[in-house]
């Protein structure tokens, strides 16, 4: 909340609910002396490291400071010799796991609440220790360390940094802990879930006008969107605009596409109904079919994709070490681990074989060796999983322009799937009435990161008869410590009746490809890439090849320059492009936003200047550039510029054409171009710029009155991408789906005390899926005060709660946690205006020791200071 900072000062519960620093080292196991390389065959194996001849050497407790002993015979951890109830953080390993309530006695000792502290310490436990600390405090709803008996936890309470220590955990307890762990989105708290209705609409017209001759069309209508309602999606896009044909022109309305889309994230499933965009692999072709679809891929809704082993490899250290992992003779990781299991699976490994080696160095210097090797072949997939496509309907006859599925009906699908240690495979399938076509893809992956792929079809034509397809490929990757090599070689085959569902008289002008590629990265900064290709025309298209090599040399982080020369031979049609040619680039780039570049080849004598200044998804963001070019026939100008409102984006450019730099002005052409967006979820309204995906709107609550919310980082910075107002709901239209991300928001000029909540929102948007969000609350008022005694006798670190006394009906309140400072000092937020409220303080043994009441005006605007309060006061 907003005011958490401004009140973290006087209030209790802010000081001992903060988490610690938490600063994650990982922990690594270790051997008790040398031993020879074990040579493990791969499959699931766990390895213990080190061995069993040397009894385990306990973890070393963590020192902690030294205090005096007090009346009671113990650390005096509680100076203040009373029951002092506040919730602090739980740590292991200097990484907090999470607050916890804690119960500080006058005799020096603390409780924490077993609940709790069992769902805390479960990623560190494993399963059987875990259930071992659970049926121990079973019984016990708050416990201390003495309780903890023979579970193999050890606690201590740190009264310099509030926190409950966790000074110990054996290895053979510990969970495992993945090394090599990509980020998990599920780990993410989702704080906010989708509405179950929303829709968006995207509009933009485009407008070009050419100066010589007056001459201006029509102007272009782009609209498209989608309509979300619990789990289907329509979507669909079209447009209104000048059309061009053999009968003349026309100014009509064109259907892109419309589709239903239903998915089953759970299953990386998605279904599609109407205008298809089927997906193909290998040698099948493309062809714009309407109808009804499935496709199953992790990628669509799993973004984060590495390529890693999954075989239960595992580390049980028992002394702290240093482990080294190497792969392919080079030093991947070093890292520094305590105690404890491992789970190195999720290393990274290349295509082909993978020598990996790992060192193990406990503290006392006796050093473990392992290797083993691991065959990886994902086939653009994860290891072990697979995916598959099918379409089926008619196809359409039209080429361009709205889809006209008067074409025969079809189906096109494919299969494929990722092993661990076998080659992957793959098959399609195509076939109408017309033509049928099968496929296969394989590889092999070879020793020192190679593997060899094999692609081939088979098709019958009604017209064509009987064709083949077929393809060879091999790529070799070498890791040189930090710097990398490549090298792909490729042929293809193409028989003259091969045929598919895109070319059914198997119409072939070329019957063989080769082409090659090296690459090699000598430094850090200089990289070359030789390539070649070579294509075998069919008929009266002769042979054509090209041979060339590319340098790239970075000179720092702005400047680079490119250089190269290639050789080429064209068939007599296109003769022009045959010979040496020569280029040349430099590129200045000083961030991530601008970009300059000069360039020339030879070959056409080409010349080249650009620069282009992205703008940003925020408020009154500008971006702008330029490209001139000249050759030996022409020369051509063109100028850009695109600017981003709170309700709308807007670009122009300028085209200018001549025969060369001297007359390049002798065409001129002007486009426009201005979009927006409607959009609604769940009886919330906002217009803004485009929305691709998913959308979140956020309104003010009435109670702020004609105060804007904004979405973004920082009102006062104008680091933001709207702003509510006359127009509605402020619109954060750049979510993705499937994948977990935050919102920001901000609010102008907040009253003082207000709370605004977290200023964040966690969402795992689906599919083209909308929020609403509502900015405020009722119980926006806060209050502070100083409870005391007498003037020179504060009521300090004491607990309570704030309860509602005028409770109206169907309303339930909970009570609030209440609590003051060492000088009595307290704050309560979340209260309701207008309304009278209790506070209540906690004695020994939980009973009511004190309390005061008091009334939150209904007039105010956020903030109300009681000032000094006696204990029976009613203010």
């Amino acid at each position: 909340m907003r005011i958490g900072f401004a009140l973290s000062s006087v209030a209790l519960s802010a000081l001992c609910a903060s988490t610690a620093a938490a600063q994650v080292s990982i922990p690594l196991p270790q051997n008790p002396r040398p031993s020879s390389p074990v040579q493990d065959p791969g499959g699931p194996t766990v390895i213990p490291l080190p061995g069993t001849q040397i009894p385990p050497i306990p973890t070393p407790t963590p020192v902690m400071p030294q205090l005096p002993i007090g009346a009671h015979g113990r650390p005096d951890i509680n100076p203040y010799d009373r029951d002092i109830e506040m919730t602090v953080p739980l740590t292991f390993q200097s990484s907090s796991l999470g607050d916890i309530p804690m119960l500080l006695t006058a005799d020096d000792r603390f409780l924490l609440e077993s609940a709790t502290f069992v769902r805390l310490m479960q990623p560190v436990l494993n399963e059987t220790a875990h259930a071992e600390l659970a049926s121990r405090l079973a019984s016990l709803p708050n416990f201390g360390p003495d309780d903890l008996g023979k579970t193999g936890v050890q606690l201590t309470y740190d009264p310099s940094t509030l926190a409950v220590v966790v000074v110990e955990v054996s290895a053979e307890q510990r969970a495992i802990k993945d090394i090599f762990a990509p980020p998990r989105e599920d780990a993410n708290d989702v704080t906010m879930q989708p509405a179950g209705f929303s829709a968006f609409l995207n509009l933009s017209a485009i407008q070009s006008y050419i100066w010589e001759g007056n001459q201006a069309d029509p102007p272009t209508i782009n609209f498209d969107g989608a309509v979300r309602l619990g789990k289907f999606v329509f979507e669909g896009d079209a447009q209104v605009g000048q059309q061009f044909g053999l009968a003349g022109d026309s100014y009509k309305f064109t259907r892109n596409y419309a589709r239903l889309v239903y998915d089953e994230p759970e299953v990386y499933r998605r279904w599609f109904l109407g205008d298809l965009d089927p997906e193909i692999r290998g040698q099948q072709s493309f062809v714009e079919m309407g109808g009804v679809g499935v496709l199953r891929q992790r990628r669509r809704f799993n973004s984060f994709r590495s390529a890693i082993l999954q075989s239960n490899r595992q580390l049980v250290l028992q002394r702290e070490s240093t482990v080294r992992f190497l792969r392919n003779g080079s030093l991947y990781r070093e890292v520094r681990l305590q105690p404890g299991r491992y789970d190195f699976s999720s290393l990274p490994l290349i295509a082909g074989s993978n020598d990996v080696d790992i060192q193990v160095t406990d503290n006392s210097g006796a050093v473990q060796n392992l290797s083993y090797q691991q065959y990886l072949d994902p086939i653009d997939l994860d290891p072990g999983d697979h995916e598959y496509g099918a379409f089926f309907g008619p196809t359409s006859r039209s080429f361009g322009g709205a889809p006209d599925y008067r074409g025969p009906v079809a189906f096109t699908g494919f299969f494929r799937k990722a092993f661990f240690n076998r080659p992957a495979i793959g098959v399609g399938f195509q076939a109408s009435k017309d033509v049928q076509l099968l496929t296969g893809q394989t590889q092999f992956v070879l020793p020192n990161g190679g593997r060899l792929l094999l692609d081939a079809g088979g098709s019958h034509s009604k017209t064509a008869g009987e064709g083949f397809a077929g393809g060879v490929a091999y790529e070799h990757f070498i890791d040189r410590e930090g710097l990398s090599d490549s090298f792909t070689l490729r042929a293809d085959y193409l028989s003259p009746k091969f045929a598919t569902l895109g070319n059914v008289d198997g119409v072939n002008t070329t019957s063989a490809t080769v082409t090659g590629q090296y690459s090699r990265q000598f430094t850090m900064r200089l990289t070359a890439t030789a390539s070649a290709s070579y294509l075998k025309g069919r008929g009266a298209l002769g042979d054509s090849y090209r041979a060339g090599v590319t340098s790239f040399y970075r000179v720092d982080r702005k400047w680079t320059i490119r250089a190269g020369v290639d050789y080429a031979k064209f068939p007599s049609a296109f003769s022009r492009g045959s010979g040496v040619s020569f280029n040349v680039g430099v590129v200045f780039q000083p961030d991530y936003r601008r970009r300059a570049e000069a360039r020339y080849e030879s070959r056409d004598n080409l010349g080249e200047l650009s620069y282009n200044q992205s703008g940003l998804n925020q408020l009154d963001s500008l971006g702008f550039g330029g490209v001139v070019t000249r050759d030996d026939n022409s020369a051509r100008a063109l100028g850009y510029a695109t600017y981003s409102a709170n309700r709308f984006d807007a670009s122009i450019s300028h085209a200018t054409f001549g025969p060369n730099l001297g007359d390049v002005a002798q065409l001129n052409a002007t486009t426009v171009r201005v979009g927006t967006s409607l959009a609604f979820a769940d009886g919330s309204f906002g217009i803004g710029r485009r929305i691709n995906d998913s959308f979140m709107l956020l309104s003010p609550h009435k109670n702020l009155g004609k105060r804007s919310v904004v979405a973004g980082q920082s009102l006062a910075e104008n680091n933001y991408i709207s702003k509510s107002g006359a127009l509605g709901a402020a619109v954060n239209n750049f979510l993705g789906s499937y994948a977990t991300q935050s919102v920001q928001y901000d609010v102008e000029n907040p009253p003082t005390g207000y709370d605004t909540g977290p200023g964040v929102f966690r969402v795992h948007p689906p599919y083209k899926s909308g929020y609403a969000a509502r900015i405020g609350t009722d119980a926006f008022a806060s209050v502070m005060g100083t409870l005391i005694l007498a003037p020179e006798k504060p009521v300090s670190l004491i607990g309570g709660r704030v309860t509602l006394l005028d409770v109206k009906d169907a309303e339930s309140p909970r009570p609030i946690p209440f609590f003051t400072n060492s000088v009595g000092r307290f704050a309560i937020t979340n209260l309701l205006p207008g309304r009278r409220y209790l506070v209540e303080t906690y004695g020994p043994n939980g009973t009511v020791d004190r309390s005061f009441e008091f009334t939150v005006p209904a007039d105010t605007d956020g903030l109300l200071n009681l000032g000094t309060v006696r204990p029976g006061t009613k203010n």
